[in-house]
């Protein structure tokens, strides 16, 4: 690949050349999609079924889908495509991800299907099949993130993140055998579902989210980096959540007591993180508004709000709260800022793989001409409806109108199965020509 392109591209100064074949992340990434879909159909066959209280088995189900068929399988493919180039260390054993991508896919299904039905096979069945696809997945991901010649806070949130993932697996697969009744989980009940959440909201997917931010906000906008003081010391909250929160929990603590542990990271990530990427992305060289750009714009909108709700969860009585907040985090904060990841990265792969070596040799397309920011502005709108939508039937109690977020959720599904498959799309070339004798 020519330095031409390299720079045209952003991507100077990585290792691209160590970047795993095109199937892999994008495997992951098509899964998205039908987690969204699934999620919208089921709220909208339930109505307020799922908005009533998360404790609804049909609310559990949903959120599911959300936290770990849509973000969870963009977060796996994101780290097999992030870790090699980034950090500089290939997964050993890469292959071993098509295993894990149909594990993780029939994991999900079982999981969501358990927790709708209450159905005791299905909940055994699933953290056997996810724990079969973390077992895969995560010591060769830990051994690339511990070999990694490449030092610094992206790389330090990707390490925190991924055993975040381990301790969120950990308590899920407890939790799910213990709704089973396969085993006693003592103490607080809500204290054990406090800690799941807190470990998968700031350290897994916030401490991802923050730092793949950190390469590919200033990489793909041509932003300024983001200040190292915001890097660093998000990286020292969220590793103090990781131990403060599973600490509290085993220490015999309460909700508050684990809540308390994930406060420094929750504002490093939903206050501070926010602030600091609207004002780098504010500062961009490149102007042009387009259609990722507003997808950043409405999920580092949204994640002020998350410490509040979470407040309200904690200390009010209202069930509003709790499922409030399940639903920003889920697809106003964190599925705001995947989509939009995704309209940018999949089409980047794409070119990378397909027709960055044909640089100069042949037209080639480009990867705007790959995913149209016509497309991409339909699924903001679609998207952002949703989440509206959503927070009006949480608000209101309307069983028809939860029906409605349900029915635009899936519909942002399908246009976003449809947006990756039209950039995954192969294009006529013409023939390269031959090397001149």
């Amino acid at each position: 690949m020519s330095g031409a392109a390299l720079d045209a591209t952003g991507m100077e100064g990585l290792r691209t050349d160590q970047a795993p074949p095109l199937s892999i992340p994008t495997s992951f990434f098509l899964l998205a999609p039908l987690a969204m879909v699934a999620s919208g159909a089921l709220l909208a066959w339930a109505g307020d079924g799922v908005f009533v209280t998360r404790w609804s088995p049909y609310a559990m189900a949903a959120t599911h889908l959300g936290t770990l068929g849509f973000l969870g399988s963009i977060m796996l493919g994101a780290l097999y495509q992030v870790i090699p180039v980034v950090a500089g260390a290939p997964v050993p054993g890469v292959r071993l991800a098509h295993a894990v991508h149909a594990l993780f896919a029939l994991g999900v299904v079982a999981l969501a299907v358990g927790l709708a039905t209450g159905s005791a096979a299905w909940l055994t069945l699933a953290p056997a099949l996810l724990g079969a696809a973390f077992t895969l997945f995560l010591p060769p991901v830990a051994v690339a993130l511990v070999r990694a010649p490449t030092r610094g806070e992206t790389v330090w949130g990707m390490r925190l993140a991924v055993l975040g993932l381990l301790g969120v697996a950990a308590l899920g697969a407890f939790m799910a055998m213990g709704r089973a009744g396969h085993l006693h989980v003592s103490g607080d009940w809500l204290a054990w579902v406090t800690a799941h959440a807190a470990l998968g909201g700031v350290v897994w997917v916030g401490g991802l989210v923050t730092a793949v931010s950190w390469q590919v906000v200033p990489m793909f906008y041509l932003t300024p980096a983001l200040p190292a003081w915001s890097r660093r010391a998000t990286v020292a909250a969220v590793g103090f959540a990781l131990l403060a929160v599973p600490g509290a929990l085993l220490g015999g603590g309460g909700p508050v007591a684990v809540s308390l542990g994930a406060l420094p990271a929750s504002v490093m990530v939903w206050w501070v993180h926010p602030a600091v990427a609207l004002r780098a992305i504010q500062r961009r060289r490149r102007r042009r508004v387009d259609g990722s750009v507003r997808f950043w714009w409405a999920g580092l909108a949204a994640a002020p709000l998350l410490p509040i709700l979470a407040a309200g969860a904690l200390l009010g009585t209202d069930p509003r709260w709790s499922v409030a907040l399940g639903w920003v985090f889920v697809w106003g904060w964190a599925g705001m800022i995947a989509h939009g990841m995704l309209t940018r990265i999949v089409p980047f792969l794409v070119w990378f793989h397909r027709y960055a070596s044909l640089v100069g040799r042949v037209p080639v397309p480009t990867m705007r001409g790959l995913l149209p920011d016509g497309r991409i502005r339909a699924a903001v709108l679609l998207h952002a409806s949703a989440v509206v939508v959503g927070g009006a039937a949480i608000a209101s109690g309307s069983g028809l109108v939860a029906r409605g977020a349900g029915l635009l959720l899936g519909a942002t599904g399908g246009l976003l199965a449809l947006n990756l498959l039209h950039a995954l799309a192969p294009r006529s070339l013409p023939d390269v020509p031959a090397p001149p004798a």
